[in-house]
């Protein structure tokens, strides 16, 4: 994780391939026969079986290398991909044009196959580098009506609508670290005006509750956030999502709307050190602490570059 944090992606993916046995999150972890894990085999009237791991977030990070695969696979054999359940009818309608049988991931039976590929370890099979690295501005579509209903539903008028997602998962280990108190956000952004705050945060009613007790209201429709595929219709009425490092990120990112992204002092491997980029999201922009457990700075910029967007 280290190597790939520090942009060593030739050495990093092979040693991530230890996820299994190396990672207390993954080493209990059920998989395929591990001997029948694709290699590089030809594919010529073979099924490959490619399948989610990890979180959300994961899956949507690792679904630009699809495309790829199925490219690599071509009309020789057949491609499988295995989603998570919520990611479903998203991916199914993302994929369909690339010649994959998206599956969902709670399906009662596995198809058969001949070989298997984690989604993870695509990056390794393909040979993927910084220099390399797909990174087209969008690459998962949102639902056209669902998008067309949503605008429907949004408040009208002037000014800017920005989507916020202020903590990943509760349980998650370093989430007290890379999550941001919403009262932060209430004190660095409620004084602003002529924006619209939408809550991208579906277990945050209680926090939409405290941040307006502070000053700072947030229309919260996370109620009818049934699965990714609503979200990702949401979030393309957005002008610019702001989040930390959750699976909110890569969705806005995977869609190519402008989002912001608040890292700790530790993030997460693909977020890199030091830049104010991200090479697997061209629509993305970081905003990083500059000093531990201290996100004033932070949002303060923000705060300055919200008030600079709204008024342009």
């Amino acid at each position: 994780m280290l190597q790939l944090q520090r942009g060593d992606y030739r050495n990093g993916w092979a040693n991530r391939e230890a996820r299994w046995t190396g990672s207390p999150e993954m080493s209990g972890a059920k998989r395929p026969d591990p001997d029948r894990q694709w290699r590089g085999e030809d594919l010529t009237g073979r099924t490959l079986f490619v399948w989610g791991e990890q979180g959300f977030g994961d899956a949507l990070q690792f679904a630009r290398f699809i495309p790829e695969i199925a490219r690599r696979v071509g009309e020789r054999g057949k491609l499988i991909y295995c989603a998570f359940a919520p990611l479903f009818e998203l991916f199914k309608r993302s994929l369909s044009g690339h010649g994959v049988d998206v599956v969902p991931h709670d399906t009662a039976r596995l198809p058969n196959f001949d070989f298997h590929i984690p989604v993870g370890s695509l990056p390794l099979a393909l040979g993927i580098t910084l220099d390399n690295l797909p990174a087209p501005r969008s690459y998962v579509v949102a639902d056209a009506r669902r998008t067309m209903d949503w605008r429907g539903k949004l408040h009208r008028g002037s000014g800017l609508k920005v989507g916020l997602a202020w903590s990943g998962s509760r349980t998650h280990q370093r989430n007290p670290l890379r999550s941001v108190p919403p009262t932060l956000f209430a004190r660095a952004f409620g004084s602003l005006s002529g924006i619209k705050f939408y809550s991208l945060q579906v277990d945050g009613a209680d926090e939409v509750a405290a941040m307006a007790s502070g000053g700072l209201g947030v229309i919260d429709c996370t109620k009818e956030l049934k699965s990714f595929d609503e979200s990702a219709a949401l979030i393309c009425n957005f002008d610019l999502v702001i989040t930390v490092c959750t699976s909110v990120a890569h969705l806005s990112g995977a869609l190519g709307v402008p989002t912001w992204l608040l890292l700790d002092v530790n993030p997460h491997w693909v977020w890199m050190l030091g830049r104010g980029d991200s090479p697997w999201y061209p629509s993305m922009r970081i905003y990083r602490q500059r000093e531990y457990d201290d996100w004033l700075p932070v949002l303060e910029q923000v705060k300055a570059e919200l008030m600079a967007m709204n008024s342009s």
